[in-house]
């Protein structure tokens, strides 16, 4: 009886330490290769990105990458070339957009370009939706899987991603170097958009109602002090002890039929008080300005600018950048009012029917 116990012991003894050890290989398997670029470039030099796994690359390029510029928030400032970046900041960029990223999300992005050692520039886009998920919530509608541990600076938070059968048949896929359908090696415009998403009018207004735009998206209606809340509590405090960083937030440029539905839903009084609310925060942060593009009229009243009713294409998001990074379209306190009467002017001279029915007849 004794000899079978300490036979058993034994065994037990040998299958944990194999165990530790077939453990310990995965783990250092993954972090040599490390597809997701968590803590290094990835081992083949050339990593393979899936637009649909945003969330998961995101992190990697945030930690690794080399850049001064880092462009984050939604797919609003997603479908731009580091390259251009690059040529209109100065410096090399980085694009760790994610499409449909809630303010919780966005937040736990620019936390990490905020570390990164090299950064000068972020520039976010700031958009109302982003804000419908609550403190913590993803986007009301979105349902994407966010790896939190990737963004986590605690190695034991980070065991999921070195032991996890998905990060070894990913890591064995780098390393074949042959990408799938919808992956991309494009470093520099890895989150471009298909070239199925055409940008003219008639695509623009597809599917839309004119009596009832939200009808085609089920946007959430927003209340400001929820809006405050979401966006106070996840982005003040990551930025409250950033130093030598410039951080643009961006309204993009819906187009006009966006601004159309938000008056149908009561919305604009909301979005307005919330930006005036948010120009108001820059006195107590000045690491940020917010740059502004919604009341720009040649933009936001040419639908053939736009994929749908919110994507414009990538020369519109190369103005954006340019702006933030060149210190214009920046909303204050001294052209707050000007600015948002021009845009509600704009709402109210234009009819969403007849924007619609002149837009199918391109």
């Amino acid at each position: 009886m004794t000899k079978t116990r300490q036979q058993w012991t034994r065994w037990l003894w040998l299958f944990l330490a194999e165990t530790i050890v077939l453990l310990g290989c995965a783990a250092a398997f993954t972090a040599s290769v490390d597809p997701y670029q968590i803590y290094h470039p990835v081992s083949t030099g050339r990593p393979i990105l899936d637009i649909r796994l945003q969330r998961f690359y995101v992190a990697g390029l945030a930690r690794s990458s080399r850049y001064e510029t880092a462009l984050l928030g939604t797919s609003m400032l997603e479908n731009i070339p580091n390259s251009a970046v690059k040529r209109l900041c100065g410096g090399p960029a980085v694009n760790l957009c994610v499409s449909a990223a809630s303010i919780h999300e966005e937040a736990a992005v620019l936390k990490l370009a905020l570390e990164h050692p090299g950064t000068k520039t972020v520039i976010a886009t700031l958009d109302f939706n982003s804000l419908s998920g609550g403190v913590t919530g993803q986007v009301v509608g979105v349902h994407e899987v966010f790896p939190q541990y990737l963004y986590s600076d605690s190695i034991f938070e980070q065991v999921p991603y070195l032991l996890s059968l998905d990060s070894i048949r990913t890591a064995i896929h780098v390393l074949r170097g042959v990408p799938d359908e919808g992956e991309t090696t494009n470093a520099d415009w890895p989150w471009k958009f298909p070239a199925a998403m055409k940008f003219d009018a008639r695509s623009a207004v597809n599917g839309i109602d004119p009596s009832d735009i939200n009808k085609k998206y089920g946007m959430t209606n927003l209340k400001l002090a929820a809006m405050e809340k979401v966006f106070a509590d996840n982005i003040f405090p990551v930025i409250a002890g950033s130093k030598g960083v410039s951080i643009h937030f961006v309204f993009p440029p819906y187009s006009i039929l966006v601004w159309h539905d938000f008056e149908q839903r009561g919305q604009i009084p909301v979005y307005f008080a919330f930006k005036k609310w948010l120009i108001g925060q820059t006195r107590q942060y000045p690491q940020f300005d917010v740059v502004d593009f919604q009341d720009r009229a040649d933009i936001v009243t040419n639908m053939s600018l736009y994929a749908d009713v919110y994507h414009s294409n990538e020369h519109i998001d190369e103005e954006m950048v340019a702006a933030a990074c060149h210190g214009s379209q920046v909303l204050t306190e001294d052209n707050f009012d000007a600015r948002t009467q021009g845009l509600l002017r704009l709402v109210e001279t234009t009819d969403a029917a007849r924007i619609v029915a002149a837009a199918k007849e391109h």
